[in-house]
């Protein structure tokens, strides 16, 4: 069973949330926060070793924290040993020296833990300075030898920690804690109000864009829809043309269908004319050949009569006129 104490806890951050991340890395028997700090019990040390290792963590999205070992100190010797770890704290402490934008607390933090754990970060960055304390001299002594450090783009000065008066600096470490902790709420409170202006101006783009599109299309419909009532009037003028022109070809139509009725009337009485014409012409020509026939047979028989009494009468004379009459006749003969 072992105790860590997690710090830099922001306010908005409970035990839940604090217990729900520390459990990724082992079974938690207790979890209560205090102040801005969290005490975190592991039933394992080898758990709470790697938690330490780890560190620091981002649990939330309200900034990073440390985690180091809870100490129990008695109050016999309570002095002896603030002194001891205070010594031991200045051996491994640094003073960076750079711009605010570099001297703020989560780009020191991620940059000097490629070093070594960093126990504490205090930033300063109205002063222009903040300080680095390592776990351990090796760290220290690691990013102290670097010959030159790069963050952000821009050099870092490094170089050792001097302390005067240990109160007045601790004192100071505090202030500037929380001036610091005051400078990153500040800041945060300003990239969010950044965020929420430019989600504002990107949503009133965004708006604007779909409300030009939407007008576009309007109008786009709208002159779609014209153009359709405008063929729908055509379409209808030609109609009722149409319609006209029907009208006409139908008085046409009847209009033939009535004369060629009465052509048919006029053909069927010239027919009737024509065959009653024929059948009085055919009367008369049965009527001219009986009668012709009959004057044929009449003249015949005036001949003969005449014939007959020609002869007759021929007979008479001769026999009734004198003999030379008869000679004279035979030397014609």
């Amino acid at each position: 069973m072992s105790t860590v104490v997690i710090t830099d806890l922001d306010s908005r951050t409970n035990s839940d949330t604090v217990e729900n991340f520390c459990q990724t890395y082992g079974r938690i028997l207790n979890c209560y926060i205090k102040s801005n700090q969290c005490i975190v019990t592991f039933a394992d040390k080898h758990n709470a070793e790697e938690f330490i290792r780890a560190s620091p963590h981002r649990i939330d999205l309200y900034g990073f924290v440390n985690a180091t070992w809870k100490t129990t100190i008695n109050r016999n010797s309570s002095h002896n040993q603030r002194l001891t770890t205070n010594s031991n704290s200045n051996n491994c402490r640094l003073t960076i020296r750079g711009t605010c934008e570099q001297l703020e607390e989560k780009n020191l933090i991620r940059y000097f833990s490629h070093y070594g754990h960093v126990r504490m970060c205090l930033s300063n960055p109205l002063q222009g300075f903040a300080t680095i304390t390592f776990d351990d001299h090796i760290s220290y002594e690691r990013a102290l030898k670097e010959s030159r450090h790069f963050l952000n783009g821009r050099s870092l000065i490094v170089e050792p920690y001097t302390s005067i008066d240990e109160f007045e600096s601790n004192k100071q470490h505090e202030k500037d804690r929380l001036i610091n902790e005051r400078i990153h709420i500040e800041n945060q409170f300003q990239e969010r109000i950044k965020l929420y202006d430019y989600e504002k101006l990107q949503w009133n783009e965004y708006i604007a864009r779909q409300q030009n599109q939407f007008n576009q299309q309007i109008g786009h419909y709208q002159y779609l829809l014209k153009q359709s009532l405008d063929e729908i009037t055509t379409k209808d003028k030609q109609t009722e043309q149409l319609k006209k022109e029907n009208k006409d070809i139908d008085d046409l139509l009847r209009q033939s269908v009535h004369d060629n009725e009465q052509q048919q009337i006029h053909l069927k009485k010239r027919e009737e004319i024509h065959n009653q014409t024929k059948r009085k012409y055919e009367e008369l020509y049965k009527a001219y050949i009986k009668l012709k026939d009959n004057c044929a047979t009449q003249r015949n028989v005036e001949k003969d009569s005449i014939s007959i009494t020609k002869s007759t009468a021929s007979t008479n004379s001769i026999v009734n006129k004198p003999k030379s009459t008869i000679d004279n006749v035979k030397k014609k003969l």
